[in-house]
């Protein structure tokens, strides 16, 4: 029993001194593209999808080409982005993992300028390039199991990522932690300046929905996120440090 125990213990010693490796209870990026492929598919079932031609739906892929042409790591990411609309008075937008981006019309409809339907994009390619989708439910996974020493070390060198039991549902409701969506504000910040746009897009966005959410249920793309008043003195504080001036906001052109 004792020399039982004693292996175990060298074994899970050697498992922590070794280098880092994947996380087993992550979904890998190969996974990440099967899973938002899949859930994608069955949205465009179920949800109103506006078609190809919609003036909306090719304004959000021309910015989201401005924006993807700007960072240096887009042509070796994995992912298999794709970006469309959803006819749907949610104010709401999503990014599955792997790629996909959805918009809801309540959403744009509250937009004047593309700066503001930059800076929302911006934040959800910030999701997938950064994976955390797939860090959030590794870290789900982990706490459901109680990560038990006899499971690591009969289950080392497996991945516990079993696609079929990961339902559609959970690839948009499953919630970010708190720095993530940090993250994907500051890297989102970055990314629409590179790409031309005016930060103060980003501003009036968290004060767009921060006026949506008076009076009732906040809107679910905030509904996880950094408190509005604290994300909106963020970014305008980056905007001071920065000390420059951007090209005005580019009216929506309907």
């Amino acid at each position: 029993m004792r020399r039982t125990l004693h292996a175990s213990l060298l074994a899970l010693s050697a498992m922590v001194a070794a280098p880092a490796q994947a996380d087993m209870f992550k979904p890998s990026k190969t996974d990440q593209v099967k899973l938002g492929v899949r859930a994608s598919a069955e949205i465009k079932k179920k949800e109103k999808v506006l078609p190809d031609s919609d003036q909306r739906t090719r304004l959000l892929r021309e910015i989201a080409g401005k924006l993807l042409s700007s960072s240096p790591d887009g042509p070796k990411e994995p992912w298999q982005y794709s970006f469309d609309v959803i006819d749907n008075k949610q104010v709401n937008a999503f990014a599955l993992p792997g790629g996909p981006i959805y918009f809801y019309t309540g959403l744009i409809d509250k937009f004047k300028t593309e700066d503001q339907m930059a800076a929302v994009l911006a934040h959800e390619l910030v999701h997938i390039r950064k994976e955390h989708w797939a860090r959030a439910y590794g870290d789900q996974q982990k706490r459901a199991l109680g990560l038990s020493i006899v499971l690591i070390l009969l289950n080392a060198n497996k991945t516990f990522t079993d696609l079929a039991s990961i339902s559609n549902d959970l690839l948009v409701t499953l919630p970010f932690a708190r720095r993530d969506e940090t993250q994907s504000d500051d890297i989102g910040f970055d990314m629409m300046i590179k790409a031309g746009y005016n930060p103060q897009g980003m501003v009036e966005v968290f004060q767009i929905l921060r006026d949506a959410a008076k009076g009732g249920k906040p809107p679910e793309f905030i509904s996880t996120h950094p408190d509005d008043k604290n994300r909106i003195k963020r970014i305008e504080d980056k905007i001071t440090k920065l000390n420059r001036n951007f090209s005005a906001q580019r009216p929506l052109p309907w």
